[in-house]
């Protein structure tokens, strides 16, 4: 259940920062402006926020709490992205593609959200030059976590993998199920475990 008030100008300073992380130079007045449109949401622990074979144009930064987003093989639940606090997340291939949404978005904690229509973020980037620049960086930073994402997959042993996601996301070992973090990496919960043993 929701059990705190959201904290709008505490949210906004966050994504705020994350912004000027990506983009130090933007303009603030412009960047408040494009912030302040933001709007607070909340999901409940192990909610679907988009459902495989939707559509949505909608834009979330994460404040608090932990998406996976993940879909349906034979069955299984293949989990290919975790989304932390300080992230952002959309459906880009349904944003850009105008096609169906083809994965799942579920939240693993009660996860606290500022949110923001695609298309009225886009009327930021055409109204305002440094903004445009930020969602160039915005769109360059995501693309070059997925870029490392699937290097890993393709050319990296299953215990390398699993010591890069430990090195780099140690708080989710302690966050996400081994069952869930197996698929993530591609490998069964047993080898998880063996390869956790082994410390």
């Amino acid at each position: 259940m929701k059990n705190e008030t959201p904290d709008i100008e505490a949210y906004r300073a966050a994504l705020m920062n994350f912004f000027l992380s990506l983009a130090p130079n933007t303009n603030m007045k412009e960047l408040t402006e494009l912030v302040s449109n933001f709007k607070s949401d909340f999901f409940p622990k192990k909610e679907l926020i988009l459902r495989a074979g939707n559509f949505s144009d909608t834009v979330y930064f994460i404040v608090k709490g932990l998406v996976r987003i993940y879909y349906i093989k034979e069955d299984k639940e293949i989990t290919n992205w975790f989304i932390p606090e300080n992230r952002m997340f959309a459906a880009t291939y349904t944003i850009l593609s105008g096609k169906k949404n083809y994965s799942n978005y579920e939240t693993m904690e009660d996860t606290y959200v500022l949110k923001i229509n695609y298309s009225e973020l886009e009327s930021f980037y055409r109204k305002y030059h440094s903004l445009e620049y930020l969602g160039r960086k915005l769109i360059e930073f995501y693309y070059s976590t997925f870029m490392e994402k699937t290097h890993d997959v393709l050319f990296l042993s299953a215990e390398e993998r699993y010591h890069i996601f430990e090195k780099d996301h140690a708080d989710l070992l302690k966050r996400v199920p081994l069952r869930i973090v197996a698929s993530y990496l591609g490998i069964t919960q047993e080898t998880l475990s063996r390869m956790r043993s082994k410390k």
